[in-house]
């Protein structure tokens, strides 16, 4: 593997390319900046650096703006960077940038291509002709379940672009819709590679790394600020969701609103709608594709039929955690578990604006 150096010793063609391994390369990377600039991307750096290696990166063409790893997405918001940091001027969201292959969407990709060609190259020429054992594994193991060796024509096709948002829609349950299929039926729309064998098809979803994000919609509509300012949430979508994890709505304003008393805190409870929990849960999840998921060296996988939906949505509580875990952040986060997976929500500002929540994102990872 290589080392960090490896990837940092030389320029990348563009974007956010600049990835400052300690003081010095920071201070040569933005010595063209404006004296403010430097100044408050060195006290960005030097808040974040305790935190990880490499903290931040750099475009060269955009010297107000600086990315901030998403390692550090989570435990972190961008509002408590700012404040930490004394950033007037300077703007910041979390990105991973350019890091050659090691950005997650890179790895993705990577992963999704090496796979698409060991199915070819299994269906083709047999076993002895995928190298990596992990693979053929796998590859094997799925056969048993579709047949594919049996078939007369075989094809695995990288098909990210089909991958389709999923926006939230309340009509009359809470759930993420499904514009390519019928019901929780999500193949079409989640898939990354399609095979098409007798052309029959199978959706494939890659993962690569521990934490997977099913949804992130917006919530600036439904939870707006005039109403968190005023202290009670009226809009009724916004009521609807709130209820649906059981958070105490009056609670809730108080984690974004300067003016009030924050009432932090952890509080762990039984969901006063589990069908309408376990509703959006399966919308997110949905049927009808098989998971293949890479940690480290190791690939897992999983036919996720309707049964398995069924089974990997089912929570009995819910841990809510106001002002998230450290009780002094402006978010609610959750986490729940079912038997398959292990869920954790937030209702936070992404974007680093005024502190008033933006967006709801629920990641997951595989209790394998």
């Amino acid at each position: 593997m290589k080392s960090f150096s490896a990837y940092t010793s030389k320029p990348l063609s563009e974007g956010y390319n600049i990835f400052p391994k300690n003081e010095k390369e920071l201070s040569n990377a933005i010595k063209d900046r404006s004296p403010e600039i430097q100044k408050e991307i060195k006290s960005l750096y030097t808040f974040l650096k305790k935190s990880h290696e490499l903290p931040i990166n750099l475009n060269a063409k955009i010297p107000n703006n600086v990315n901030v790893t998403r390692a550090l997405q989570g435990t972190l918001d961008i509002s408590d960077i700012k404040s930490k940091s004394d950033l007037q001027k300077l703007k910041i969201k979390f990105g991973n940038g350019s890091l050659g292959n090691r950005g997650s969407n890179n790895k993705g990709a990577k992963f999704e291509k090496d796979f698409a060609d060991a199915l070819d190259k299994w269906y083709l020429g047999g076993k002895d002709e995928v190298s990596d054992d992990s693979v053929l594994k796998v590859i094997e193991e799925m056969d048993k379940i579709y047949g594919w060796k049996e078939s007369k024509s075989f094809d695995a096709v990288v098909d990210a672009s089909a991958n389709t948002p999923r926006p939230l829609v309340f009509n009359p349950k809470i759930q993420l819709t499904n514009t390519k299929g019928k019901g929780f039926n999500v193949g079409k729309s989640v898939t990354d590679i399609t095979v098409n064998a007798d052309d029959k098809q199978t959706y494939l979803s890659l993962k690569s790394g521990g934490t997977t994000t099913f949804f992130n919609v917006g919530v600036r509509k439904i939870l707006t600020p005039t109403e968190i300012r005023n202290g009670q949430i009226k809009n009724k979508d916004g009521l609807k969701l709130l209820k649906l994890f059981g958070i105490d709505q009056k609670r809730f304003t108080t984690i974004y609103n300067d003016d009030i008393k924050t009432n932090s805190g952890t509080v762990r409870v039984r969901p006063k709608d589990p069908k309408g929990l376990k509703n959006l849960l399966e919308s997110g999840i949905g049927f009808g594709y098989h998971v293949v998921h890479k940690k480290g060296k190791n690939i897992f996988h999983k036919q996720m039929d309707e049964s398995t939906m069924k089974k990997a949505a089912t929570v009995s509580t819910i841990t809510i955690h106001y002002g998230g875990k450290t009780g002094r952040g402006k978010r609610i986060d959750m986490e729940m578990e079912s038997s398959l997976y292990k869920f954790k929500l937030n209702i936070r500002d992404t974007q680093g604006n005024d502190g008033y929540p933006t967006r709801m994102m629920c990641d997951f990872t595989d209790k394998i």
